[in-house]
């Protein structure tokens, strides 16, 4: 199919993409890499009147370290990520999701504030922003905000970015000295859509656990973060079922909801007695 017609402008500054979204209200979308989008807009699932081109917004390519934490601009490219030696020494969790993310040639082309952005209930990127508690900076012409990653995914596809916002920064925490990592998630095939996935970061500090690819938003799975070693595998078992009780897996032509929740016991289950060692 092709995509609807529509106008397209390629602002050469942030400023610029920010007042035509001012403009142009809930009619224009931002299109970066153009992975998730293209594919909306050839099924006519989304139908836009304008398309933001932000690609040559150079500003929001980078990533650095500051202070006790990382910040990544938005449209870097999740290949660039990949292979950022930064990244490597201080986030290996998102590494570890990065290499999951699609294919290498979808992976040059995506970015990281993008994938984010779209909010797709089976996104990793997603998926270790909530796990790590990322921040998220939203800029509009007349000012800016800064939103936790957990509060920002609302729903499939639903995010709380107002239509004159742009996506322009997300800023991980750094990880304990010491900290252990475990990423696992089972898809068809490498870089088909997961089924279910899950994100683990474990420090002196406690247990940082994230499902993903099971319900609507990624979740933070607070229950089993407070489980204590001593409990064996026996332990981990019930603790699963108890955080899994009010889930509400999704059910679609990947898998159901029933398989989905089987399938989040046996992840979790696994990567906790991975990670305790047990």
């Amino acid at each position: 199919m092709k995509p609807p017609s529509f106008r397209l402008t390629r602002p050469s500054s942030l400023d610029e993409a920010l007042r035509i979204l001012a403009e142009e209200g809930d009619e224009a979308r931002v299109i970066a890499g153009g992975q998730s989008l293209i594919p909306l807009l050839n099924l006519r699932l989304a139908s836009p009147a304008i398309l933001v081109d932000i690609n040559r917004i150079a500003e929001l390519a980078y990533i650095r370290l500051d202070g006790r934490c990382i910040r990544i601009g938005a449209l870097t490219r999740q290949s660039a990520v990949l292979a950022d030696p930064l990244i490597a020494a201080h986030l290996p969790l998102l590494s570890a999701a990065l290499s999951h993310v699609g294919h290498v040639q979808t992976r040059s082309r995506g970015t990281i504030g993008g994938s984010i952005a779209h909010a797709d209930p089976s996104a990793e990127i997603a998926l270790i922003a909530i796990t790590l508690d990322a921040r998220l900076t939203l800029k509009r012409s007349d000012g800016q905000r800064e939103v936790a990653a957990r509060d920002f995914l609302l729903g499939a596809l639903t995010t709380d970015c107002a239509a004159n916002e742009i996506l322009t920064e997300i800023a991980f925490p750094l990880p304990p000295a010491g900290s252990i990592f475990h990423f696992h998630e089972l898809a068809r095939r490498h870089g088909d859509f997961a089924m279910a996935s899950v994100a683990i970061q474990q420090s002196d500090s406690g247990l940082l656990i994230g499902l993903g690819a099971v319900q609507e938003t990624p979740r933070v799975c607070a229950g089993l973060q407070k489980i204590a070693s001593t409990g064996g595998r026996l332990g981990i078992r019930d603790a699963v079922a108890a955080e899994l009780a009010d889930a509400a897996p999704l059910s679609d032509i990947h898998a159901s909801s029933d398989y989905r929740r089987q399938l989040a016991s046996v992840l979790l289950e696994d990567a906790l007695a991975k990670v305790l060692r047990i």
